[in-house]
């Protein structure tokens, strides 16, 4: 098991849907680890943890199929190559990012992230405001509240944490049962340890304020591990200053375009802040939320998935989640498209992704070269 998520690791591209796909074919059909049900209903449960969700399933997995011990090793072996791939694209990025067919490159894929944020967003946002029972018809109040959180993330410097827990109160108002003073409450309780402004004055080094930043961003990645960009980037640009949103953006870049979970980005910023020490601590803050949850907890999530509470909370949460995403995406994707080339390969791969379904590695990789050709010429 543990060779097969390590050998998996290496060639997971294309995104956590791809990722998914080929868990199935392989645990389900190929292998028969398991059942399509038991594969269905892991799903649906992994849906409703925090955290990247392909790594959660390679930790599932592990845990039904070898118990806990089973679960660490799973999801180490799938974490493990984003992790040294990450390591030495940082090092590489850091020495030699300056060079004019670098910098090309960065030119040519950045647009493509962009187009391919606001795909993810888009699907993830159909998914959540479309009623469930009706699939044709909108849930005008999910919609009001993405539109409300993307307005308050892009005009305002609310906490996007606190947005994020502020969305799931208000699910638990719309949606929950009742008692809702009681869950307010609960929310407001929860968010107190993810303000990062208590954190900020408590004095600690600047490797405790990397674990604590990633460890908040990894308890609060609901529906994508794109949502890592609102809940991370103003942070590491505007409250910490460890890096421009130039490099954050070119960070996300290299976390999309290599295989394995995009929030491995967290190890890029790391390693800006405090070299390779300093990218294994923000990778173990990302990651241990996850590990710890889907190990010790999956089986009570498994009793409570149909718990009004926690579905009220999550529709919340999953419709703030695509509201900041766009409008983080919206204020980074400056450094992305700022000419009418860079405008038109966006444009162009957006057309690409919703119409056509390309590949999205093989489109980073034209785009690429074709940033490369335009800087060298």
């Amino acid at each position: 098991m543990f060779l097969y998520f390590f050998r998996l690791s290496w060639t997971a591209f294309g995104g956590p849907l791809a990722y998914m796909a080929m868990m199935e074919d392989d645990c389900v059909e190929k292998r028969r680890w398991l059942s399509k049900e038991e594969f269905t209903e892991m799903l649906g449960i992994t849906n409703m943890l925090p955290g990247p969700n392909a790594t959660e399933m390679a930790i599932h997995i592990g845990c039904v199929k070898a118990g806990r011990l089973g679960g660490l090793l799973s999801g180490l072996a799938f974490t493990m190559p984003s992790f040294v791939i990450m390591l030495v694209l940082s090092w590489l990025y850091f020495t030699y990012g300056a060079m004019p067919s670098v910098a090309g490159l960065f030119y040519g894929m950045n647009p493509v992230v962009v187009a391919i944020i606001l795909v993810a967003a888009l699907r993830l946002g159909k998914t959540t405001i479309l009623n469930a029972k009706k699939p044709s018809v909108v849930d005008w109040k999910l919609l009001t509240l993405l539109a409300a959180v993307f307005l308050a993330t892009y005009l305002t410097e609310m906490n996007e944490a606190l947005t994020l827990l502020a969305a799931g109160a208000v699910g638990l108002l719309i949606y929950g049962p009742d008692l809702k003073r009681k869950a307010l409450a609960m929310a407001a309780t929860l968010s107190v340890p993810v303000s990062q402004a208590q954190w900020t004055s408590l004095g600690l080094s600047s490797l405790g304020q990397l674990f604590l930043e990633f460890l908040r961003a990894g308890s609060l990645l609901f529906g994508t591990g794109l949502v890592i960009i609102p809940l991370v980037g103003p942070d590491v640009v505007d409250l910490y200053g460890w890096m421009s949103y130039k490099e954050f953006f070119d960070g996300v870049t290299l976390g999309q375009v290599t295989p394995g979970p995009v929030v491995k980005t967290s190890a890029f910023v790391g390693y800006k802040v405090a070299g390779p020490l300093g990218a294994a601590v923000a990778m173990t803050g990302m990651f241990l939320p996850p590990f710890a949850i889907v190990i010790l907890m999956a089986p009570v999530f498994r009793r409570a998935r149909t718990n009004p509470w926690l579905q009220g909370f999550l529709k919340g949460v999953r419709a703030g989640a695509v509201g900041a995403i766009l409008a983080v995406a919206l204020s980074l994707g400056q450094n992305a498209v700022f000419d009418w080339t860079t405008l038109g390969i966006a444009a162009v791969s957006l057309v690409a992704l919703l119409r056509f379904r390309v590949n999205m590695s093989l489109l980073v990789i034209a785009t690429g070269a074709l940033g490369v050709f335009l800087k060298l010429a």
